[in-house]
């Protein structure tokens, strides 16, 4: 009996760590929206970060993607170069 007491304790200690290994991750999205702006004045456009929707023109020395809409905070992996609108290829 006790035997058995000690099998069913582990399996339940285990069964709450998998249940706390879920509970506190949270899921990684997909993809990430950054926005691009075809020329200083133009209205900034929503992408998937390395789709094929844009490309970014390396001969002209400027930011090519921004991480938030109003196209203020370059994002860490933008290279530099114009933005480029390709459209959705999807």
């Amino acid at each position: 009996m006790k035997n058995q007491m000690k099998v069913l304790l582990r399996g339940g200690v285990l069964m709450l760590a998998a249940v706390f290994a879920f509970a506190f991750t949270e899921p990684m999205s997909g993809s990430e929206t950054v926005w691009g702006k075809e020329s200083p004045e133009a209205l900034p456009i929503a992408v998937e970060l390395g789709s094929n929707e844009y490309n970014c023109n390396l001969e002209i020395t400027e930011t090519c993607i921004y991480s938030n809409p109003q196209a203020t905070t370059p994002h860490p992996q933008s290279p530099n170069g114009r933005f480029v609108y390709m459209g959705s290829k999807k």
